[in-house]
């Protein structure tokens, strides 16, 4: 009997230890430095367990989070801003200056970065990855299981032939192949030109080569406030103007584009809805 009531003692122990070592691995005190980790850490992490975001993550026209983002800490996401706080975890985009991480690194701060996904697939990737990190994979499985049902509920009728369209933006990028974008706008049921062209990723293209292509929509997207700049001369060309198409100032709001994560069913629902239907 008393080598029974042993045994339990010490599987009772041990499962005790086991809990608290759990625990003690997961992060209690993380810091962002980008607003796309900014928008996954209050999508994925416990609340308590975030020290503090960027100043993006308040910005309703740049992040799909800016309610949750409501009473944090924010930051301009610098090594002096970040040290004070005592991070056990510092996550940032693959963007983020390397000597920085480097540093951080030196100091033995525990840093990771998220990449750049440019599929569905990718994105599944980045949540469930995420949610490890943060101690949360429970809720990343859930968040991915509902943004993998929202997109098989989307009610897109789609035409037999697809719309043409190309992405026209300052200083005449366009956006083609192996992109987030253009899967996006063949969810939503365009064929992009830009892969016709055989561009990969952000390319500058003429207006010669756009008037050429004739999409039966453009998408021009201008972020240069100087309508006077170089820049912005190419998206605001008489030529453009001329052209039988649908033309549209905005592709996707940026709340729904600037990051990637489960919003992409709401983007493709938005392209869908606001620009499918447009008559050229």
């Amino acid at each position: 009997m008393r080598a029974i009531i042993l045994i339990k003692w010490a599987l009772v122990s041990l499962l005790s230890l086991t809990s608290c070592f759990a625990q003690a691995s997961v992060p209690q005190r993380i810091v962002s430095l980008s607003l796309c980790t900014d928008q996954l850490l209050l999508m994925l992490a416990p609340r308590q367990h975030i020290v503090s975001l960027t100043r993006g993550a308040v910005d309703p026209d740049l992040s799909y989070m800016a309610a949750e983002a409501n009473g944090f800490l924010l930051t301009g996401g610098n090594i002096e801003e970040v040290l004070p706080l005592n991070p056990d975890l510092i996550v940032g985009s693959a963007f983020a200056s390397r000597d920085a991480v480097h540093f951080l690194r030196q100091l033995g701060y525990p840093v990771k970065l998220i990449g750049l996904p440019v599929s569905i697939a990718e994105i599944r990737d980045l949540l469930l990855a995420f949610g490890e990190w943060v101690g949360s994979p429970e809720r990343a499985e859930q968040v991915v299981r509902k943004m993998d049902w929202q997109l098989a509920n989307l009610n897109l009728q789609q035409d037999r032939v697809k719309k043409t369209a190309l992405i026209y933006s300052s200083n005449g990028y366009t956006i083609g192949s192996g992109t987030l974008e253009n899967v996006m706008l063949n969810a939503a049921g365009f064929h992009n030109l830009a892969v016709d062209m055989e561009v990969v990723g952000f390319e500058q293209i003429t207006l010669e080569r756009v008037v050429a292509a004739q999409p039966a929509f453009l998408f021009i997207e201008n972020h240069i406030d100087n309508s006077d700049s170089l820049a912005s001369q190419y998206v605001n060309h008489p030529v453009l103007d001329k052209m039988l198409l649908s033309k549209q100032r905005e592709f996707i709001p940026s709340r729904l584009r600037a990051c990637a994560g489960p919003m992409v069913v709401e983007a493709i629902n938005y392209l869908y809805e606001n620009h499918h239907d447009s008559k050229p």
